[in-house]
């Protein structure tokens, strides 16, 4: 299940979407230059949850596709709670056609600690 929300309150800013899906999905900050000598130095800086993205790809009801929509265009942040934990967000994009659902969501950062 994927929720979204406003972060401010809003009555019509909310909405569950029971998709089966793993969320955990993420890159590390890694660099690899070469070197002179014929080798390579590479740095691993970590991970963080600013580096991911959840891709949502399902079917949606005219109801949800409208406060998605509502959402999408009225809002910057949005609040983002899977499986993994809860989020500060952004919607990237957002394709709705015939019922379908395409929408990409790039995280900012984690708030559950």
């Amino acid at each position: 299940m994927i929720a979204i929300s406003t972060i401010t309150q809003d009555i019509s800013g909310n909405i569950e979407l029971p998709i089966a899906a793993d969320f955990r999905k993420n890159v590390a900050r890694v660099s690899r230059v070469k070197t002179l000598d014929g080798g390579v130095y590479i740095t691993h800086s970590g991970v963080s949850a600013g580096d991911r993205n959840i891709n949502v790809n399902t079917i949606v009801t005219e109801s949800q596709a409208g406060t998605l929509w509502y959402i999408f265009n009225n809002y910057t942040f949005i609040n983002v709670s899977v499986q993994d934990g809860f989020f500060l967000a952004v919607i990237d994009s957002l394709e709705i056609k015939n019922g379908k659902l395409k929408m990409s969501i790039m995280i900012k950062s984690q708030e559950d600690g």
